[in-house]
């Protein structure tokens, strides 16, 4: 009599399918990130290929907004003895959403020194001052770039203007951003609060009922 061999039934562990495929690439992930940090620690310090390596990290954890793991990678790269304009922009970046506005104003600061022009720099300057209630520094800094075909400085520009009570300069900021982006309903929105301190209360009305349309759509 042949003895039938004990067949062992696998039991369904609840775990789904796309769980197990997403605990394997984060395995692989910090497998992949171990032999960077590997490699890194194992090549001398002036290889190209090393920083190469830790660049591709800082990406990595920029586009996951891992931004204390990135901010790590681009002080190596400083460290390693890389300094460029966009390292130094992207380590403010990283700062300014750790909340660390001092450091992040010192990289900034540092990217303009390498480069003079260096527009993206200046922009998150002046963004900068008006966080912190220096309309006027934020001006100078906003006046400082030449392409001035962006959305976001015109608006940024005009409330610069407006907090320094500059309600002409303001609303010619504004006009243009809504020319460039016309379905933004935040900036009827402040063209309307100028419109509303300089007394012309009829305006600031149509700005707002503008707005209310945009946000309805």
């Amino acid at each position: 009599m042949v003895k039938k061999k004990n067949v062992e039934i696998q039991k369904d562990s609840g775990v789904t399918l796309g769980l197990r495929m997403e605990t394997s690439l984060f395995k692989l992930k910090k497998f992949v990130d171990g032999l960077v940090d590997a490699y890194c620690k194992g090549t001398k310090i002036e290889s190209q290929d090393t920083k190469d390596l830790v660049s591709k990290k800082a990406a990595k954890y920029m586009e996951r907004a891992e931004y204390d793991k990135a901010a790590d990678e681009y002080n190596r790269l400083i460290m390693l003895g890389k300094e460029d304009p966009t390292l130094y922009c992207n380590l403010g970046l990283c700062c300014e959403r750790l909340g660390l506005n001092e450091e992040s104003e010192g990289a900034y600061k540092k990217a303009i020194e390498l480069d003079a022009h260096c527009e993206d720099a200046y922009y998150q300057l002046g963004v900068l001052a008006i966080r912190g209630d220096k309309p006027k520094e934020a001006i100078k800094y906003f006046q400082e770039i030449k392409d001035t075909s962006s959305f976001e400085l015109a608006y940024q520009l005009g409330v610069a203007y407006d907090k320094v009570k500059d309600h002409e300069s303001a609303i010619g900021c504004f006009v243009k951003a809504i020319k460039i982006e016309p379905g933004r309903p935040q900036i009827y929105k402040r063209l309307g609060y100028v419109y509303d301190a300089m007394g012309k209360h009829e305006d600031a009305v149509d700005c707002f009922k503008k707005a209310m349309e945009l946000e309805e759509v």
